[in-house]
């Protein structure tokens, strides 16, 4: 994994890992039609908070998020720059933070490759000790990655969200450094795998994208 560190007086947040397959960039403001149209997938809705439906709610949210500080919201992208899904580090607090806005075309197996790139990023040049994440309860796919990553659950808030009309119980995980370092090495063959898809599924849309020429 490559990571840079970069200063630009344009964009307050500016960390890019790389490695995979994928990159993880900083959001742009041009990323926010993207952004509405993953959020309002099929296998999304419902599933996520803090999210904004339409494009001018997105705009504004973002505008806001380019203030904020303790938050890093990346763009997940192939290598040949196809935007694929979003992840986040935020609410910093000293050397603890949270990770989450995990969100992927379904289509696309960059789950792990983005975890790998955000994770190694998080104990390393971002300086973190402790990620905590948290999820609704009723997502058992995620529920079942955190288990996966190596995160300690340590509660279940009842009611702790409303998405869309319903209210869900969130269920609150965190991971260390030390359990990282053990599930990287076992999940390092699935992030390679995950890889070689990735490439293939790019290079298949970009010979499709030569015949419609």
């Amino acid at each position: 994994m490559q990571t840079t560190i970069c200063e630009n007086l344009t964009m307050r947040h500016s960390l890019h890992a790389e490695g995979f397959g994928i990159r993880l960039r900083p959001v742009r403001m041009d990323d926010a039609a993207f952004i509405v149209w993953l959020r309002n997938l099929a296998h999304v809705l419902g599933r996520v908070g803090d999210s904004a439906t339409d494009l001018t709610r997105q705009q504004a949210w973002l505008n806001s998020y380019f203030t904020r500080e303790g938050d890093y919201y990346f763009i997940v992208e192939t290598l040949g720059g196809i935007p694929v899904g979003t992840h986040a580090i935020y609410d910093a607090n000293g050397t603890s933070a949270e990770h989450g806005r995990l969100i992927m075309r379904p289509e696309v197996p960059a789950v792990m490759p983005c975890l790998v790139n955000a994770f190694d990023l998080a104990f390393g040049p971002m300086g973190f000790t402790e990620l905590r994440g948290t999820v609704v309860s009723t997502n058992q796919e995620v529920l079942s990655l955190h288990r996966k990553l190596g995160c300690r659950r340590i509660k279940i808030e009842p009611g702790g969200r409303v998405i869309g009309s319903k209210v869900v119980d969130m269920v609150h995980f965190v991971l260390l450094p030390e359990d990282w370092a053990k599930a990287r090495e076992r999940l390092l063959p699935l992030a390679r795998q995950a890889e070689r898809e990735v490439l293939q599924l790019e290079q298949t849309q970009e010979q499709n994208l030569r015949r419609s020429k």
